[in-house]
């Protein structure tokens, strides 16, 4: 078993993702959006995962986590360091938790793809997305469309980018940008 798509929307027997997964040696590629409800269901999957550096694709998209349950996750991006791909769009994620990952993710150097389309990360998960450019040259692809970037975040992120010539595709329209920026990206 090499990818896993659970497709179905929730998960009333959260224990059975832990009891699952977590014995699973050749599963590397996880996708569940619109999966989580609630935080014993994301707990369980932060358990079953906690221990593994086996991760190549995880996309948990479209999950309404907000920071609070999202932290729970955050050991996941500690320990595994072979991520490429991270779906994190549409899971309600803020600056603060953005930075806390920006920084698990700096030792990553696989990670080729990043989305956190429509999280609310601001100029403090603006600055630690730069951070991470300036430390990670595998990523080839980020989307952070509407993040709530302003002008200062859009400054960093363009400066990062002066000296990363990896990344192919970014997508960081409608945030609050300065032109200069945006023709400097």
């Amino acid at each position: 078993m090499s990818k896993n798509n659970i497709g179905f929307k929730y998960v009333e027997e959260s224990k059975v993702i832990e009891i699952k997964m977590k014995n699973q040696d050749k599963l590397k590629d996880f996708s569940f959006q619109q999966l989580f409800y609630d935080s014993l269901g994301l707990e369980h999957f932060a358990l079953a995962l906690n221990n593994t550096d086996r991760l190549i694709h995880l996309d948990i998209s479209e999950n309404d986590l907000g920071p609070k349950n999202f932290s729970l996750l955050q050991k996941i991006f500690k320990k595994n360091n072979r991520i490429e791909f991270l779906n994190i769009a549409d899971c309600k994620i803020d600056g603060l938790e953005t930075k806390v990952l920006c920084e698990s993710l700096k030792n990553n150097k696989n990670l080729k793809f990043l989305y956190l389309r429509n999280c609310n990360i601001s100029d403090l998960g603006s600055q630690a997305v730069a951070n991470l450019i300036d430390y990670n040259k595998t990523l080839v692809e980020l989307e952070i469309f509407n993040c709530g970037i302003t002008e200062q975040g859009g400054n960093a992120i363009g400066n990062a980018l002066k000296t990363n010539f990896c990344i192919e595709k970014l997508s960081i329209g409608d945030n609050k940008l300065n032109r200069k920026d945006v023709e400097q990206i």
